[in-house]
């Protein structure tokens, strides 16, 4: 996992992957180099601005780096805006896939993501955005 921008929700969607936290999801740091096995996975924000990072990012790629899933996360539970819709559809030919995480009020209330799976639509949302991306573990 690795952030298109900062506060992208990196750290929520790794857990949402991988609650038991088993090492099927790891988040990437700056600079560091993606785990031998590994499929890249970009997070951001379903924005114009997450986006348009994302964009960035992806024009920024190393060819010799296997191409990501793109997951974004919705920040509102309102549909995304033009450009956020636009720029999905531009950079999905870029990625193996592009995934969402509906906004879910419960994250707001906890104070890690791992509190949060105990409730149904949290619940929901990790085993869909598992299945998703292809994940067969929980």
């Amino acid at each position: 996992m690795l952030g298109a921008h900062g506060g992208a929700g990196v750290t929520t969607v790794t857990r949402l992957l991988d609650p038991s936290r088993d090492g099927g999801a790891v988040e990437l740091q700056p600079g560091s180099t993606l785990p031998h096995s590994y499929i890249p996975v970009v997070v951001a924000r379903s924005t114009a601005y997450g986006l348009l990072k994302a964009g960035e990012l992806l024009n920024r790629w190393h060819p010799g780096t296997p191409r990501p899933y793109l997951v974004l996360v919705r920040d509102a539970p309102l549909r995304p805006p033009l450009p956020a819709r636009y720029r999905t559809r531009a950079l999905s030919a870029r990625t193996l896939g592009v995934a969402t995480v509906p906004y879910l009020y419960r994250l707001r209330l906890v104070d890690t993501p791992e509190e949060a799976l105990t409730h149904r639509p949290v619940a929901r949302a990790s085993s869909s955005l598992r299945s998703q991306l292809g994940a067969t573990t929980n």
